[in-house]
């Protein structure tokens, strides 16, 4: 998008009068502005947009030709340019026989749901030959986050053995997954695009250690998730239980694929069959429907106009979901590890911003907690409200009040309210939006979580950015293997750095304390 573009996009945005006079003017907005789309209904009607604007911003999607590159992407074109790599998620649900890219996937999504049933079923059982009763999914970032989330989110469908994950290099996370738990009963999954990563590889290592000292056939106990599975067999992994996906699946787009093992532990391979439904349909609305009801396309606009047109620095995504209640950490990765760059594809430095602050926590718990600060702070932060019709537990009444309460807090965001005393007062006119599931189940998450994935890739484009490269986490990496090196050396660093005498403190405390 050139800079002429932009700023005239950005002039109409100052021209967008308070919520409350925009309801005012035209009380069909919430028509115009809400879409139904996949199991979704989504009401952006109180954000701060008006018809001018939001004509505009369809027109942009055009300009930076969204449906073309939505094309590019399922033909298997170079759409990672730094990378030089294809970017295949949705063809991870796609019909096998639609690409060659599917065909591959196919074939290992049902070796996963094979392995998975097997288990589930007692037909596939440890080295002693008991029943598996505890998966451990040990893996972080893109190998953590969705599955995890999806996990928690679809628990009134696990009718397998416990699921549990581990991603911290902390031992404490490990150690609290194995409380409990007996090596003859307990499967682990390696979840490692590259089968290197720091963390995740020594908690692996720590894994089999544990295992090994009750189980001789340790192997029988560990399955690997990889895009390298040269490096998954020299480790140990058995061919029969090393599952591949690709290098043209980013690892934060990834659930699709066979990272998804341990949600198909746990709900079977029948239902995750659903879920991947509910993303492929949502993959074929979001290249087939006109710009104005497109679910995905209304709601990249919206968050890129928050963030690059209004200046908006944070989102808050609060589920009203107890079960969804990962879902803002699985966004934070999403969205921020997509869009969090300052480069454009074409090299120059992007105009605007590029990716908020993705943060949150479930309601209706933030209602006692940080809302304070949304309804009356100095910042202005636009809310998504995400919930289900369909009630979530077995109490009706109580989710009548949990809906109630998404009604409300919109409102009072939007509306505000005047008051003779000062600290009484709400200033209103804080934008928010609201999704609501037909239901939590399989098939809904499936769309919303392709849904999320599309918005954060069409954000990309409109920002002018790579969403498919994440550069910005290697340095540290680089930087801790040569910490790790000198600590585990226990010798001081003559390099003068910024954080070299924190180091070196480290180094002569460690050899004070006693070592586990």
């Amino acid at each position: 998008m050139d800079a002429e573009v932009f700023q005239s996009l950005k002039n109409l945005t100052t021209s967008v009068t308070s919520l409350s006079e925009l309801f005012q003017k035209d009380p069909s907005r919430s028509q115009w502005l809400t879409v139904d789309a996949c199991g979704i209904h989504a009401d952006f009607s109180r954000q701060r947009i008006d018809s001018s604007l939001f004509e505009a911003l369809l027109h942009s999607a055009e300009v930076v030709d969204v449906r073309g590159s939505f094309g590019k992407l399922i033909s298997g074109e170079i759409m990672n340019a730094t990378e030089g790599r294809s970017v295949g998620h949705m063809a991870l649900r796609a019909p096998a026989n639609s690409s060659p890219l599917a065909q591959q996937a196919s074939g290992q999504l049902e070796r996963a749901k094979l392995l998975a049933d097997g288990i589930r079923s007692g037909a596939i059982v440890g080295a002693t030959g008991k029943k598996i009763e505890t998966v451990i999914n040990i893996g972080i970032g893109g190998s953590d986050l969705g599955p995890a989330m999806a996990a928690r989110a679809l628990r009134r469908f696990a009718n397998g053995p416990v699921v549990k994950f581990v991603s911290n290099i902390d031992a404490a996370d490990l150690d609290e997954a194995l409380h409990g738990a007996h090596p003859e009963t307990t499967l682990f999954v390696i979840s490692s695009k590259t089968f290197t990563t720091l963390e995740t590889m020594h908690n692996a290592e720590r894994a089999r250690r544990w295992t090994q000292a009750s189980v001789s056939e340790w192997a029988s106990h560990f399955v690997a998730a990889t895009s390298h599975a040269e490096a998954a067999l020299s480790w140990g992994i058995q061919k029969d239980r090393c599952l591949e996906f690709f290098d043209w699946v980013g690892g934060r787009f990834s659930l699709s694929s066979v990272i998804g093992f341990p949600v198909m532990c746990s709900i079977g391979g029948d239902q995750f069959s659903e879920f991947l439904a509910g993303m492929s349909e949502m993959d074929h609305h979001v290249v087939t429907a006109p710009g104005n009801v497109n679910l995905p396309v209304i709601h990249a606009l919206i968050w890129w106009m928050n963030s690059a047109l209004h200046s908006f620095p944070t989102v808050a995504v609060i589920p009203y979901s107890h079960d969804l209640s990962r879902l803002p950490a699985y966004l934070q990765q999403l969205v921020m590890e997509s869009n969090g760059k300052s480069v454009g594809v074409d090299g120059r430095t992007v105009l605007g911003g590029t990716s908020p602050v993705v943060w949150g926590e479930a309601g209706t718990n933030g209602q006692h907690a940080f809302f304070q600060m949304l309804h009356q702070g100095t910042q202005v932060v636009p809310v998504e409200f995400v919930t289900t019709a369909a009630s979530l537990g077995t109490d009706d009444e109580a989710h009548d009040l949990l809906f109630a309460n998404v009604i409300a807090q919109s409102e009072a965001l939007a509306a505000g309210r005047a008051h003779n005393e000062l600290h009484k007062s709400f200033e209103g006119n804080r934008p928010s939006s609201v999704l609501v599931l037909d239901e939590l189940s399989p098939r809904c998450l499936g769309s919303l979580i392709a849904m999320y994935e599309h918005s954060a890739t069409i954000q990309g484009w409109l920002m002018g950015i790579n969403s498919f490269d994440q550069w910005g986490v290697e340095l540290g990496k680089v930087l801790a293997v040569d910490a790790a090196s000198a600590i585990a050396g226990g010798s001081l660093v003559d390099k003068k750095t910024m954080t070299h005498p924190l180091l070196n403190w480290y180094v002569s405390i460690r050899k004070k304390l006693p070592r586990n």
